[in-house]
């Protein structure tokens, strides 16, 4: 009898699952698969940020800034930081708006001030009239330091920025600098100073004199050599 119970024992022992292991799955089922994870939330533009110190520090968006329409042209107005003002010019030229409905109401204020520590639209001139901050666009010569790299255009203005609508050398939406360069013939030249990150340029401390630039020109919206 002893003999028996122990032979029992050992087949009963035999017969466990070891520990840390599974149970093998039933005969005919698809062995359980990874646990779906979450899928993150689509990126949209950038969040406006205002805090200031100075009023040049300020900017205002004339786009939706959020949602369906984000990037199309508003009625309303949005003030922010410059900084902030060209990583949404950045967003917006990475996703360009589609389908956007026609403007038939009034501009909202444009003038970019600091007000308390915050970025503010006002429709005041600083002498209590009205003021109105125009968009323009410019199609110029550019520059990489001091050399000559072809034409870009550009939309803006001095408060809120100049940013790239096509160039040779800039991609679009990047910020550029709009500037006036002395020329060798003792003239002078408005241009569009372009940032490369791939080229350092030299110190000076007398600004060059540059030969002549390319001769641009606007055709279909494209800032072109002539």
């Amino acid at each position: 009898m002893g003999r028996a119970l122990s032979i029992l024992v050992v087949l009963a022992a035999g017969c466990r699952t070891p520990a840390g292991s599974s149970a093998p799955a039933p005969s005919g089922s698809a062995p359980p698969g990874p646990t779906p994870s979450a899928s993150s939330p689509a990126v949209g533009p950038p969040a406006p940020v205002t805090a200031c110190t100075r009023d040049d520090e300020c900017a205002v968006a004339r786009v939706e800034i959020s949602g369906p329409r984000a990037c199309c042209g508003a009625c309303g107005t949005t003030p922010g930081t410059r900084r902030w003002h060209a990583d949404l010019q950045r967003w917006c030229a990475a996703h360009p708006p589609v389908d956007c409905p026609p403007l038939a109401c009034p501009q909202g204020p444009t003038r970019a001030v600091c007000r308390d520590g915050r970025c503010e639209a006002t429709a005041n001139a600083p002498d209590g009239g009205p003021a109105f901050v125009q968009v323009e666009r410019r199609c110029l010569p550019s520059l990489v330091c001091d050399s000559w790299v072809g034409c870009t255009r550009a939309a803006g203005n001095d408060q809120d920025g100049w940013f790239v609508e096509s160039s040779e050398r800039a991609a679009k939406g990047e910020p550029v600098a709009l500037t006036r360069v002395a020329l060798i013939d003792k003239s002078a030249a408005e241009a569009f100073l372009v940032h490369d990150p791939s080229v350092k340029c030299p110190p000076h401390s007398v600004p060059p004199v540059l030969p002549p630039p390319p001769v641009c020109v606007d055709a279909g919206g494209q800032c072109t050599r002539k």
